[in-house]
């Protein structure tokens, strides 16, 4: 009874929480520009995002961590790691997403989101460049009662580079549109994102995104972000449906970066994120 009791105060507001924020965000950088990354897309977390960037990295990994809305018992965790392939047939990565909802000695909810991802050039000129990317995603889900299950999903990516100022993103999670469920299946998450990354000045990036759930909603986002000398960038950004205001800044030496977050809710208490990355 005890158990039922304590799963049903816990359950309730988790439930609130991942009904309203099924895309965890998990990259501070992005979440520090609202979110609106679809266009800039030129880090290895690039893989939760649009796949096509991962061509313009090499050789790099990131590790990140969030308690979401500051709860305690919900744990997000993220891996990513992008290895430069030879004779030119691109990039290759691969990331996990692990989401787990605890109280004292019970893992409640866990989903967790294996990536394997792929990103080359299709065309490169002085004017332009081309990149096209995919992810093969396993989804896992796991309950407290042991109950679980899982899915197999497609995601697709394309970045344009023009005059090295103007960069357009556009990417589709999960294509195939996979569900999990036996007798009452449902539909994972399978939205739409086009964004516009430009850069007036050297170090500074500004980006503006729509993302439409297919199922649901239809989000708007922007950021900005600038280099305000050699081992700091700073940046901030907005995002309506849900409306949350962020900032954030990132700090680099000798290829280690440490990115950190801060997404402001109007009801819901604030998420703070952390990134770790090198690049080799």
């Amino acid at each position: 009874m005890k158990k039922i009791i304590l799963l049903g105060l816990v359950l309730i507001p988790c439930t609130l929480l991942l009904a309203v924020f099924n895309d965890y965000q998990p990259s501070a950088r992005a979440r520090g520009m609202g979110g609106a990354f679809t266009g800039v897309a030129d880090d290895v977390n690039t893989i939760f995002y649009n796949p096509a960037g991962l061509a313009e990295s090499g050789y790099e990994a990131k590790i990140g961590f969030s308690r979401l809305m500051g709860e305690e018992f919900s744990e997000f965790k993220t891996a990513a790691f992008g290895v430069k392939l030879p004779k030119g047939i691109g990039t290759l990565g691969a990331g996990i997403r692990m989401m787990d909802v605890d109280y004292e000695d019970y893992t409640l909810y866990q989903d967790q989101i294996f990536t394997l991802s792929h990103a080359f050039t299709l065309q490169k000129d002085i004017h332009s460049t081309i990149n096209v990317g995919y992810n093969l995603n396993y989804y896992g889900l796991t309950f407290d009662d042991d109950d679980s299950d899982d899915a197999f999903g497609i995601d697709l990516g394309v970045t344009a580079l023009l005059h090295n100022r103007t960069k357009i993103g556009f990417a589709v999670s999960n294509l195939a549109k996979a569900k999990m469920g036996y007798e009452n299946q449902i539909d994972l998450p399978n939205k739409l994102a086009l964004g516009i990354a430009y850069v007036p000045y050297d170090g500074v990036t500004t980006t503006v995104e729509v993302k439409k759930d297919f199922a649901e909603t239809t989000e708007f986002m922007g950021g900005v972000e600038a280099k305000l000398f050699e081992p700091l960038f700073i940046r901030a950004g907005v995002h309506q449906n849900p409306a949350t205001y962020s900032a954030g800044a990132t700090f680099v030496v000798e290829g280690v970066s440490v990115d950190y977050s801060f997404t402001m809710h109007s009801v819901l208490s604030p998420t703070h994120y952390f990134n770790l990355g090198y690049k080799f």
